[in-house]
């Protein structure tokens, strides 16, 4: 899963399974930030055990200064077969800061989705992703919670 070539400075970096370990905690704050601002359907912890078993991508925002103990974002990808048998790239978690720094890698972030075999990409995230994400449509969901 090789990375676009770097916009602006900024490059996306999907993570190899065997460097996770040692890059997760310069992303977990990024992501643990995004966990406790989405419903609540995931943790760090979770996220990290995927990547760490190759279900899931960590995937990191550098730019040409970054030092590893200072990267400005994190993602988290996703790839599930849906009915149709084709595969879609699932941002489950984002965050970092300086967004209008690392933005930019949205559409790299897409064709690696693109490269890697996925046919569309989804997301599910806070309101204001919106402006984030121009050309995603919104599509009514349901979250429904009981506790016990």
């Amino acid at each position: 899963m090789n990375a676009p070539t770097p916009r602006l400075g900024i490059s996306l970096v999907p993570v190899p399974m065997e460097h996770v370990a040692t890059l997760w905690p310069q992303a977990e704050g990024h992501l643990r930030r995004a966990c406790a601002r989405s419903v609540g359907d995931m943790s760090p912890e979770s996220l990290f055990l995927d990547c760490m078993a190759g279900t899931s991508v960590l995937v990191i925002i550098v730019n040409a200064n970054t030092v590893p103990s200072n990267i400005p974002a994190a993602a988290v990808a996703h790839f599930p077969r849906q009915v149709d048998g084709s595969i879609a790239c699932e941002l489950r978690a984002a965050g970092g800061r300086a967004l209008a720094l690392w933005r930019h890698v949205v559409p790299d972030f897409e064709a690696w989705a693109r490269h890697v075999g996925a046919a569309s990409v989804r997301l599910c995230g806070r309101p204001g992703w919106e402006r984030v994400f121009p050309g995603y449509r919104a599509r009514p969901l349901v979250s429904l919670v009981k506790d016990l």
